[in-house]
This record gives structure tokens, C-alpha cells and sequence, in this order.
């Protein structure tokens, strides 16, 4: 945090302009040799980039943030020049000739700015959603999230929970007065509405997750029964290998696709049948749990070879996997039965008829995947902010110390067990904010942004 950091926060390349940036104390430093003057606070000024023999490197806009109004916190300076790598390079090497400034970490900005309260952890975490983002909505959603939503509603169950822990508090005080029955009765009813507060994000969550990655889509089913084809014919490219040995898609192949424009992460899996191929077996376990990960899941069997036999080891594996799944069960290879396409319902599955290769109940196929798909209309709601997974692991945790924490209270009415389980839930709630964190946690956050932010 002693050290002035520097970094390029435009992606590399030629373009209209570069932006770097300064963060720290030897930010006036830069001005003075680069600039050879210092700048009025927060004004675009235009002026010369300046080599230490005074020679011109570079001219455009420069911009003097002190501290603390700054997105850091701390002095910064950005320099806007003409978009050349080889430019902008050579500068941040003239700068970095100025003793006490280094290269900046990836989003090392971001977490100065977190150190110095200038954001709170979920509106660091929510600029790296911002440019990740890849739709409307989910840009929409992450500014909600940066300007402090998710954190509101954080922090507002927090409250919640201290609020608690001092009713705990004051009746730890005077256990020997009188007991208020109706104290205790309040005090569960506020368990409740926490724990309900708590499940709605974990739904908001799930809706997060699609808006960041995409509908989910995982394609299954037995050995060669057309799942890569399939695959290849939803990315429209050839992603997969096709044969016919069976086992020959062993790992999970992900693309990410547009369909009815709609982002969808649509994932190839290993053939579900039993081996004693090792590998094979790691990569039908990978499928099971992509599957019960997944929003549709779409089943293919050969009808050619058995389907009655089939449609039994189907309905056996279904079994076993999430009831929140919907299935889509799909009959490929009419061709070779001459049989024609059609859609039907079995047991309340919807059935589809194809053959790939002829190209035969594809159309079928595409509007079935569309009725599908408008049950997470929803989704693309503009009133919900993104969750990240580490968030959703805090939630989790949260709510299992509320739950032990209700069933204790309710059999014993004992007031320091019940608040050693409400400190609990509020260090994993803080945790989420960044008021309780370590420097591993930050790290691992943090090294995923880019070098500029």
C-alpha cells in the first residue's frame, strides 16, 4: 500500500485512445517529470507527455485527483494519449523510472479502493461483473450492484441480527426478572423473518447466475446416440468429436451460444452407461454433476437400438437428479425406423422425434427449446442485482447457523446458545461486505480482475 502503482486501464492494442493510471503518493511526482507542471484537481487538461531529456513522447488529456476524492482514495493522476501500444508502453517505462512506483497487480486499484472504504466488497467484486457482463440486463444489474443494492440489502439483514443479539443481549441481563413469554416468541418470529430475507437472495441467486453465465443447457444421454452431433448442430461448429465408438466424449465441452436471443452455456457430456474404463468413469461422474447443475437438460436416446429398454434406464436415472431440471427427452435416428417427426408427452416429459443427420424434427426441436426457455423470462427482470458464488457460499452458511439456531431455541429458550449462532450467521454475512475478511480471500478476488482496475 506504501508503493505508487501504474497501469494501463484501456486493453492493449491500437485504438482512439490509452488511459493510464497513477495511484499513490508519487502520483505528483509523474506530473512533475511527465508533465512538467502540476494540474489543477479534477479538470481535463490538455498538455505534453515529456521525456526526462524534455523531449516529447506523447500529447492528450490529463486529469490530477488528490486524495481522498479519488476512486482509490489515494492521489491519482490518468493520462490519456493516442492509442499506440508502442506509446503507452514506453511511457509507463519513464514512469517507472521514478523511484517508488511498480507495475500495478491485476485489480489492484479496486482493492485499494476497498482498503480505503472507498467500496465495499461487493462493489469491488460487482466492476469485474460490469465488464464481464454480457448482456443489457446483466450490465444493468451490476451497476445496481456498484452503486450499492446488493450491499443494502446485505447490510440491512445485518442490522436485523444485531438488533437481535441486543434483545439476547438485555435478557442475559436480567434473567433473574420476571420472563416475557411474548419476548420469546418475538424472538423466534425475528429467526423467521431473517431466515425468509436469507432464502430470497439465495432465489435472486439462481436468477444471478443465469444473467452472468447463461441459461444452462447440459445435453445427455446413452453412447452414440447423436449428443456431440447435437451439440455441434446447437454451437453451429464442430466443437465436438462425432464417431461411432462409444465413450469417445469423456470430458465436458462447453460453448457459450445465442438461441432466441437468449445467452445459453450449452455443455457436451460423456455417454451415461456403466465401464470399467477409468477415465470414461471420471468423465460419466463429471456429467451427473453437470447435470444436476443444469436449468434443461436435454436426454437423447438411438430409437433404432431398443428404446423400450432404454426409456427404462432413462426414467431409472432421472430418478436421482433435481426436480428443479426440466427435461427435454429426445428420440434421435427416426431415420433409420422410418419413422416421422413429432413432438409427445411422457409421464409429463416432453418427447421430441429427430434425426440430425437427415435433418428431420429439427424445426420441432428449436420450438420446443423456445417454450422452454420462456420460463426464465423472468429472469431478465431489471429489479434483481448479480450474486457471485462466494456470496452464495456465505448465504448458505448463514442460513444453516439461523436454522441450528431456531431448532436449539425452540426445544431449549437458551439465550447464550442461541447468540453464539446469531454471531455466527452475522461474521458469514460480514464477510460478504468485507467487514470480516483475510488476505487470502481478498487475493483471490482481486487476481482475477484485470491489470488496470
Amino acid at each position: 500500500m506504501s508503493d505508487t502503482i501504474v497501469a494501463q486501464a484501456t486493453p492493449s492494442g491500437t485504438g482512439g485512445v490509452y488511459i493510464i493510471r497513477i495511484s499513490g503518493k508519487k502520483s505528483s511526482l509523474v506530473s512533475k517529470h511527465i508533465l512538467r507542471k502540476f494540474l489543477k484537481p479534477r479538470y481535463a487538461t490538455y498538455t505534453k507527455f515529456f521525456d526526462f531529456d524534455k523531449s516529447v513522447i506523447d500529447q492528450g488529456i490529463a486529469i490530477w485527483f488528490p486524495s481522498p476524492k479519488s476512486f482509490t482514495g489515494e492521489d491519482i493522476l490518468e493520462l490519456q494519449g493516442h492509442g499506440n501500444n508502442f506509446i503507452s508502453n514506453l511511457l509507463i517505462k519513464k514512469i517507472l523510472k521514478i523511484k517508488g512506483i511498480r507495475i500495478a497487480e491485476p485489480g489492484e486499484f479496486s482493492k485499494r479502493a476497498f482498503l480505503n472504504k472507498k467500496l465495499d466488497l461487493i462493489q469491488a467484486e460487482s466492476i469485474s461483473d460490469l465488464i464481464s457482463s454480457t448482456s443489457e440486463i446483466s450490465v444493468k444489474n451490476s451497476l445496481r450492484s456498484l452503486n450499492g443494492d446488493f450491499s443494502d440489502y446485505i447490510n440491512k439483514i445485518i442490522d436485523k441480527i444485531t438488533y437481535l443479539r441486543s434483545i439476547i443481549e438485555l435478557e442475559l441481563n436480567f434473567l433473574d426478572e420476571n420472563k416475557d413469554i411474548n419476548i420469546d416468541k418475538n424472538i423466534l418470529n425475528k429467526i423467521k423473518n431473517i431466515i425468509k430475507y436469507l432464502k430470497y437472495i439465495l432465489f435472486i441467486s439462481k436468477n444471478s447466475s443465469i444473467l452472468n453465465n447463461g441459461i444452462k443447457i447440459v445435453i445427455s444421454g446413452f453412447p452414440n446416440s447423436g449428443k456431440s452431433s447435437l451439440f455441434n448442430l446447437l454451437s453451429r461448429k464442430q466443437s465436438s468429436i462425432v464417431t461411432n465408438i462409444k465413450g469417445t466424449t469423456r470430458d465436458l465441452i462447453h460453448n457459450q451460444i445465442m438461441f432466441n436471443k437468449k445467452l445459453i452455456e450449452l455443455t457436451d457430456t460423456a455417454g451415461i452407461r456403466k465401464t470399467k474404463d477409468k477415465i470414461e468413469k471420471i468423465g460419466i461422474k463429471l456429467a451427473k454433476n453437470e447435470i444436476n447443475n443444469s436449468n434443461i437438460l436435454l436426454f437423447m436416446i438411438d430409437i433404432s437400438k431398443n428404446k423400450d429398454y432404454q426409456l427404462k434406464k432413462f426414467f431409472d436415472f432421472i430418478k436421482n437428479i433435481s426436480l428443479n431440471i426440466n427435461i427435454i427427452l429426445i428420440f434421435n435416428k427416426i431415420d433409420l425406423i422410418n419413422s416421422y417427426s413429432n413432438i409427445n408427452f411422457l409421464k409429463n416429459i416432453k418427447v421430441i422425434f429427430i434425426s440430425i443427420k437427415k435433418n428431420i424434427g429439427i424445426k420441432n426441436l428449436y420450438n420446443c427449446l423456445k417454450i422452454e426457455l420462456k420460463k426464465f423470462e423472468n429472469v431478465y427482470q431489471e429489479n434483481i442485482f448479480l450474486v457471485r458464488q462466494r456470496h452464495i457460499e456465505e448465504i448458505k452458511s448463514t442460513l444453516k447457523e439461523l436454522y441450528n439456531g431456531k431448532k436449539d431455541w425452540e426445544i431449549n429458550k437458551n439465550y447464550e446458545i442461541l447468540a453464539y449462532y446469531l454471531q455466527n450467521s452475522q461474521n458469514n454475512l460480514n464477510k460478504i461486505t468485507g467487514e470480516v475478511n483475510s488476505e487470502d480471500i481478498l487475493n483471490k478476488i482481486f487476481s482475477n480482475f484485470c491489470i488496470g482496475k
